[in-house]
């Protein structure tokens, strides 16, 4: 690396004055003394062995030399500020990368895909499916679409939309229970995400069933989507979102059993940054679902529940 850089100090300085051709305002603008700028302006024509500036009246204006160099220096600055912004941001044209889990893919996602192309065709899309949360900040993902309430995060966060959670079975359990009863469901195996099973149990309270844990027939698996599978394949009920199983309920695989029984809302809330999950600033009330979107820059428009 050239010798010249280690008085990259005094080059900010000989920029700064030309291009505002006054000691004081290039001083101004690095938040130094004028006599600094001074100094560092004598240093460098020193190290250079070339006059770079010169007194006319009350300005130090800049000599042919003095000129060229800031030219160059200008240009030169600029493009470190081009090159760090290039690696902070990325441009809205190029690969839009998602992640999200295979139930919020398949059953809302892709179908809804075309409206993004239809507003931004230019944009490729790489959707990729993963359980686990990706780390956006230092991972080759840039929007993470996500199911339920999490932690506070440094990146922004936005609702995409809020909704009551339903009971879901096969329609073969359906036709051979009454699931309409919410005192049938004694004798049903219950399906639960291995971190969620208290939202079942709220449920049921809330169908004014007082169940001891004990008293039920769990079918516990890691994820929602495992619990969907287990579902259509007539392993009981899950609680989950009307709006992922509307396409699979009209296509006859899966069904809610009481579409006007027992829900379990959720109170209005606005879209907010970052809220802390089960919080009452978060306008929590019973036991619902919110849909994430982390995203750096806001190009995701899905339809509302």
């Amino acid at each position: 690396m050239a010798k010249i850089l280690a008085h990259l100090g005094a080059l900010r300085c000989v920029e700064a004055a030309a291009r505002h051709q006054s000691y004081t305002r290039a001083a101004d603008e690095l938040h130094v003394t004028q006599a600094a700028i001074s100094q560092q302006i004598r240093h460098i024509e020193a190290v250079l062995g070339v006059k770079l500036f010169i007194r006319r009246g009350r300005n130090m204006v800049p000599t042919t030399k003095g000129r060229q160099l800031a030219a160059q220096l200008s240009w030169g600055f600029q493009a470190i500020v081009d090159g760090v912004h290039q690696i902070q941001t990325e441009p809205l044209a190029g690969t839009l990368n998602i992640t999200t889990t295979q139930s919020f893919a398949t059953m809302l996602l892709m179908p809804n895909l075309w409206r993004f192309h239809q507003q931004h065709p230019e944009i490729n899309l790489r959707v990729m499916v993963s359980a686990e949360l990706e780390d956006l900040k230092h991972g080759d993902m840039d929007v993470a679409l996500r199911y339920g309430f999490f932690e506070e995060s440094e990146l922004h966060r936005e609702v995409l939309f809020e909704e009551p959670l339903v009971a879901l079975c096969s329609p073969k359990l359906s036709e051979h229970m009454d699931l309409s009863n919410p005192e049938n469901l004694r004798d049903c195996r219950l399906v639960v995400d291995a971190d969620y099973r208290q939202e079942w149990q709220t449920w049921l309270a809330q169908a004014g069933l007082d169940l001891d844990p004990d008293e039920i027939k769990w079918l516990t698996v890691s994820n929602l989507d495992i619990a969907l599978s287990a579902v259509m394949s007539g392993h009981g009920l899950c609680l989950g979102s009307p709006t992922l199983a509307r396409q699979m309920i009209e296509a006859g695989a899966l069904a809610n059993p009481s579409p006007s029984g027992s829900r379990m809302e959720f109170a209005t809330a606005s879209c907010t940054t970052n809220p802390p999950r089960g919080s009452n600033g978060y306008g929590y009330s019973g036991i619902g679902c919110s849909v994430w979107c982390t995203i750096p820059m806001k190009w995701i428009n899905l339809p509302a529940a």
